[in-house]
């Protein structure tokens, strides 16, 4: 099978297009931080390369056969939500299960269902922690996937057991333990079942960084890209890599999805390889993602509902200068909205990409949006910005052709004889 560009999900280096995602991390950094006994936190927006980049670090780690790491996702635990006993019996499996897989470790299960059956749920993880570090002489590293996904009291429970093992490190627990997600701990608000708001940051006081995963450079999507062309022979116009630049910016998946549309949903050029990639077929393959509302974008969307989301972002958008946001909204506000990917601060705070500064606005007017008769190439100049005199010659004929029954609807008119 030819490999493709992936849309969902980690990236396989047999079956797709990527780019070395040892390269997209400072491995000697974490590597130091390793050394250091340190917990960390990894973080990024979601679909750009977390869990490739972990479970790649996880196999560059035990190929040195210096420590034994291990990759777990906690996902599944989030329907749990408050619910301890079913939150830890759900994280304490995709531990186990999880070590079977990865390390062979298959004597835990056993004890895991021991203890549960002993009633011992609100300290099964970290019972486990420190059985597992102690069943070998080398140091253990635990990555440890979408902890900011756990909701309320199992999030409180997971961090304590976590913090309580610490002291114990790395002889009877983990040497390192990497909390990786969308958020960094200092951003996790956790509602109790007793109305309380605990902060990340409190339950979780022995992190020692926050790293964050950043996107790809200039030069890394065409490199990707160009892995297809390597493959198939297919070639890209050169005057697509700067649209493509400005229009993801990097972001993993956006540089993934539009190499998907151009190369496997327009059907001439997928059968007939031979057929080059233009910048016209790029551009209507933007158009075709933008419109899809793809399970990436309704996501982005999703999150504008959050109010000190919707607020900034609000902002950025009405307003021709951003100097006053970073004094309007506090501090952690704009680093949250950021870490969410939907913008950027740096050199001033602007939508994160061409892409988003489309989808965003079409999202707030999707109704107004699906009653407009034109199509979007009618009113825009060849710089993708709104052709006002067009707009307003049209806007003008309009009223002369319907202008009576326009005024007449506001005109005063006495009743007529009864």
């Amino acid at each position: 099978m030819k490999k493709f560009f992936n849309t969902a999900g980690p990236s396989i280096a047999g079956d797709h297009f990527m780019i070395d995602p040892l390269q997209r991390i400072d491995v000697q950094s974490i590597e130091d931080l390793i050394r250091a006994k340190r917990y960390f936190v990894l973080h990024a927006p979601r679909q750009t390369g977390k869990t490739t980049c972990l479970l790649a670090l996880m196999h560059h780690l035990n190929a040195q056969n210096t420590y034994r790491a291990l990759y777990v996702n906690i996902e599944a635990a989030q329907a749990a939500r408050g619910d301890v006993v079913r939150g830890m019996t759900t994280i304490s499996s995709a531990f186990t299960d999880a070590a079977a897989l990865y390390l062979g470790d298959t004597h835990l299960e056993a004890q895991r269902l021991q203890w549960l059956a002993q009633g011992g749920h609100e300290d099964v993880v970290r019972r486990l922690l420190a059985h597992w570090s102690q069943s070998d002489s080398r140091p253990a590293v635990l990555l440890l996937d979408e902890v900011d996904a756990l909701v309320g009291d199992t999030l409180i429970s997971l961090l304590r057991q976590i913090r309580a093992g610490y002291a114990q490190r790395p002889n009877a627990f983990p040497q390192t333990i990497i909390l990786c997600g969308v958020r960094d701990v200092r951003d996790y608000r956790i509602h109790t079942a007793h109305h309380e708001i605990i902060t990340g940051g409190s339950a979780f006081n022995i992190k020692a960084e926050s790293l964050r995963l950043g996107n790809l450079s200039q030069q890394e999507p065409i490199a990707l890209w160009q892995q297809h062309t390597e493959e198939t022979g297919q070639v890209f116009d050169n005057a697509i890599w700067n649209e493509l630049w400005l229009d993801t910016e990097g972001q993993p998946w956006l540089v993934n999805a539009l190499g998907h549309e151009c190369t496997t949903k327009d059907k001439s050029a997928r059968d007939d390889r031979s057929t080059p990639i233009s910048l016209e077929r790029y551009k209507a393959a933007r158009e075709r993602l933008i419109r899809s509302r793809a399970t990436h974008l309704d996501a982005l969307s999703d999150k504008l509902r959050e109010s000190r989301v919707s607020r900034i972002i609000s902002d950025v958008l009405s307003s021709e200068s951003q100097d006053s946001l970073v004094f309007q909204y506090p501090i952690d506000d704009i680093q949250y909205v950021e870490d969410l990917g939907l913008i950027t601060s740096r050199p001033q705070i602007r939508i994160s990409n061409r892409i988003y500064r489309e989808v965003i606005p079409r999202e707030l007017t999707w109704v107004t949006q699906v009653r407009i008769t034109h199509e979007q190439a009618w009113y825009l100049t060849p710089e993708r910005r709104l052709d006002m005199s067009k707009l307003l010659a049209a806007f003008q004929q309009f009223f002369r052709e319907h202008s009576d029954a326009w005024i007449e609807g506001f005109s005063f008119k006495e009743a007529g004889p009864q």
